[in-house]
Protein backbone atom coordinates (compact mmCIF):
# COMPACT_ATOMS: atom_id res chain seq x y z
CA UNK A 1 0.00 0.00 0.00
CA UNK A 2 1.39 3.40 -0.94
CA UNK A 3 0.70 6.69 0.80
CA UNK A 4 -0.61 9.61 -1.12
CA UNK A 5 -0.25 13.16 0.09
CA UNK A 6 -3.00 15.50 -0.90
CA UNK A 7 -2.51 19.21 -0.61
CA UNK A 8 -5.62 20.95 0.57
CA UNK A 9 -5.95 24.63 -0.06
CA UNK A 10 -6.13 26.53 3.19
CA UNK A 11 -9.14 28.73 3.61
CA UNK A 12 -9.67 31.27 6.30
CA UNK A 13 -11.82 29.72 9.04
CA UNK A 14 -15.07 31.54 9.63
CA UNK A 15 -15.92 32.61 13.14
CA UNK A 16 -19.13 31.04 14.36
CA UNK A 17 -21.13 31.43 17.51
CA UNK A 18 -21.51 34.51 19.65
CA UNK A 19 -20.13 37.74 18.34
CA UNK A 20 -18.05 39.93 20.63
CA UNK A 21 -19.72 43.04 22.07
CA UNK A 22 -17.96 46.40 21.86
CA UNK A 23 -16.55 48.09 24.96
CA UNK A 24 -17.35 51.68 25.90
CA UNK A 25 -13.85 52.75 24.86
CA UNK A 26 -14.20 51.08 21.48
CA UNK A 27 -17.60 52.72 20.95
CA UNK A 28 -16.15 56.14 21.78
CA UNK A 29 -13.29 55.62 19.33
CA UNK A 30 -15.63 54.44 16.55
CA UNK A 31 -18.11 57.22 17.27
CA UNK A 32 -15.41 59.89 17.20
CA UNK A 33 -14.12 58.54 13.89
CA UNK A 34 -17.60 58.49 12.33
CA UNK A 35 -18.31 61.99 13.61
CA UNK A 36 -15.00 63.28 12.19
CA UNK A 37 -15.89 61.69 8.84
CA UNK A 38 -19.33 63.36 8.99
CA UNK A 39 -20.91 59.90 8.64
CA UNK A 40 -24.28 60.81 10.16
CA UNK A 41 -26.12 57.69 8.99
CA UNK A 42 -23.44 55.36 10.35
CA UNK A 43 -23.23 57.22 13.66
CA UNK A 44 -27.03 57.04 14.04
CA UNK A 45 -26.99 53.36 13.08
CA UNK A 46 -24.26 52.57 15.62
CA UNK A 47 -26.03 54.46 18.42
CA UNK A 48 -29.46 53.06 17.62
CA UNK A 49 -28.15 49.51 17.30
CA UNK A 50 -26.51 49.66 20.71
CA UNK A 51 -29.44 51.42 22.43
CA UNK A 52 -32.24 49.26 21.08
CA UNK A 53 -30.61 45.80 21.27
CA UNK A 54 -32.56 44.91 18.12
CA UNK A 55 -31.58 42.14 15.74
CA UNK A 56 -30.17 43.27 12.37
CA UNK A 57 -33.41 42.69 10.48
CA UNK A 58 -35.49 44.69 12.94
CA UNK A 59 -32.92 47.48 13.13
CA UNK A 60 -32.61 48.11 9.38
CA UNK A 61 -36.40 48.08 8.96
CA UNK A 62 -37.03 50.93 11.41
CA UNK A 63 -38.90 53.83 9.82
CA UNK A 64 -38.90 57.49 10.76
CA UNK A 65 -42.47 57.10 12.06
CA UNK A 66 -41.30 54.36 14.44
CA UNK A 67 -38.93 56.67 16.29
CA UNK A 68 -40.76 60.02 16.07
CA UNK A 69 -43.91 61.35 17.66
CA UNK A 70 -46.70 63.34 15.98
CA UNK A 71 -44.61 66.53 16.25
CA UNK A 72 -41.63 64.94 14.52
CA UNK A 73 -39.52 64.73 17.69
CA UNK A 74 -37.54 61.57 18.42
CA UNK A 75 -39.22 59.57 21.17
CA UNK A 76 -37.62 58.58 24.48
CA UNK A 77 -38.93 55.03 24.09
CA UNK A 78 -40.70 53.00 21.45
CA UNK A 79 -42.19 49.55 21.07
CA UNK A 80 -40.90 47.32 18.29
CA UNK A 81 -42.43 44.01 17.29
CA UNK A 82 -39.54 41.63 16.75
CA UNK A 83 -39.67 39.77 13.47
CA UNK A 84 -38.10 36.58 14.84
CA UNK A 85 -40.28 36.18 17.93
CA UNK A 86 -43.28 38.27 16.84
CA UNK A 87 -43.21 39.71 20.36
CA UNK A 88 -43.11 43.43 21.12
CA UNK A 89 -40.15 44.83 23.01
CA UNK A 90 -39.89 48.33 24.45
CA UNK A 91 -36.61 50.07 23.69
CA UNK A 92 -35.28 53.28 25.19
CA UNK A 93 -33.12 55.82 23.40
CA UNK A 94 -30.39 57.81 25.10
CA UNK A 95 -30.20 61.57 24.54
CA UNK A 96 -27.13 61.06 22.32
CA UNK A 97 -28.98 58.56 20.11
CA UNK A 98 -32.02 60.81 19.92
CA UNK A 99 -29.77 63.67 18.83
CA UNK A 100 -28.02 61.61 16.12
CA UNK A 101 -31.34 60.28 14.84
CA UNK A 102 -32.73 63.82 14.60
CA UNK A 103 -29.60 64.92 12.71
CA UNK A 104 -30.06 61.99 10.31
CA UNK A 105 -33.77 62.65 9.76
CA UNK A 106 -33.35 66.40 9.21
CA UNK A 107 -30.06 66.19 7.29
CA UNK A 108 -31.46 63.56 4.92
CA UNK A 109 -34.85 65.29 4.70
CA UNK A 110 -36.58 62.01 5.46
CA UNK A 111 -40.35 61.67 5.43
CA UNK A 112 -42.39 59.89 8.09
CA UNK A 113 -42.72 56.69 6.06
CA UNK A 114 -39.06 56.52 5.03
CA UNK A 115 -36.70 53.92 6.36
CA UNK A 116 -34.19 55.42 8.77
CA UNK A 117 -31.20 53.56 7.41
CA UNK A 118 -30.87 53.53 3.64
CA UNK A 119 -27.97 53.29 1.21
CA UNK A 120 -25.78 56.38 1.04
CA UNK A 121 -27.43 58.97 -1.19
CA UNK A 122 -30.76 57.11 -1.31
CA UNK A 123 -32.55 58.94 1.49
CA UNK A 124 -36.02 57.79 0.47
CA UNK A 125 -35.15 54.34 -0.89
CA UNK A 126 -35.15 50.80 0.41
CA UNK A 127 -33.69 49.99 3.79
CA UNK A 128 -30.06 49.09 4.24
CA UNK A 129 -29.53 45.35 3.78
CA UNK A 130 -28.56 43.15 6.70
CA UNK A 131 -25.43 42.14 4.79
CA UNK A 132 -24.41 45.79 4.46
CA UNK A 133 -25.04 46.35 8.18
CA UNK A 134 -22.75 43.43 9.00
CA UNK A 135 -20.07 44.85 6.69
CA UNK A 136 -20.36 48.25 8.37
CA UNK A 137 -19.95 46.70 11.83
CA UNK A 138 -16.81 44.90 10.63
CA UNK A 139 -15.51 48.22 9.25
CA UNK A 140 -16.20 49.84 12.63
CA UNK A 141 -14.30 47.04 14.36
CA UNK A 142 -11.33 47.77 12.09
CA UNK A 143 -11.52 51.47 13.08
CA UNK A 144 -10.99 50.34 16.68
CA UNK A 145 -8.14 48.07 15.51
CA UNK A 146 -10.06 44.93 16.38
CA UNK A 147 -10.29 41.57 14.62
CA UNK A 148 -13.29 42.17 12.35
CA UNK A 149 -14.03 38.43 12.20
CA UNK A 150 -15.17 38.59 15.82
CA UNK A 151 -17.78 41.30 15.17
CA UNK A 152 -21.05 41.37 13.30
CA UNK A 153 -24.45 43.02 13.52
CA UNK A 154 -25.17 40.89 16.56
CA UNK A 155 -22.29 42.63 18.34
CA UNK A 156 -24.44 45.77 18.48
CA UNK A 157 -27.27 43.78 20.09
CA UNK A 158 -24.96 42.29 22.71
CA UNK A 159 -23.09 45.49 23.62
CA UNK A 160 -25.63 47.23 25.87
CA UNK A 161 -26.66 43.92 27.44
CA UNK A 162 -23.00 43.33 28.31
CA UNK A 163 -22.78 46.79 29.91
CA UNK A 164 -25.92 46.20 31.97
CA UNK A 165 -24.79 42.76 33.10
CA UNK A 166 -21.31 44.05 33.96
CA UNK A 167 -22.80 46.80 36.14
CA UNK A 168 -25.69 44.92 37.77
CA UNK A 169 -25.03 41.16 37.34
CA UNK A 170 -28.81 40.97 36.80
CA UNK A 171 -29.33 38.45 34.02
CA UNK A 172 -33.13 38.80 34.24
CA UNK A 173 -32.95 42.47 33.22
CA UNK A 174 -30.74 41.51 30.29
CA UNK A 175 -33.20 38.78 29.29
CA UNK A 176 -36.07 41.25 29.24
CA UNK A 177 -34.10 43.86 27.30
CA UNK A 178 -33.11 41.29 24.67
CA UNK A 179 -36.67 40.00 24.45
CA UNK A 180 -35.63 36.42 25.21
CA UNK A 181 -38.29 34.03 26.46
CA UNK A 182 -35.97 32.19 28.85
CA UNK A 183 -32.76 32.75 30.79
CA UNK A 184 -31.18 29.84 28.90
CA UNK A 185 -31.27 31.96 25.72
CA UNK A 186 -29.64 34.90 27.48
Amino acid sequence: MTETTVKIAKTKPKTRGQMTPFTREQLHLIGASLKAANATRDLALLSTGVDTLLRCGDLVRLRVSDVTDHLGEVRLALSVQQDKTEQPVVVHLTPQTRQTLMALIKGSQKFSGDYLFTRQGANHGEHLSEVMLRRLVKDWARIARLNADEYSGHSLRRTKAAFIYEETKNIEVCRQMLGHSSLAQT
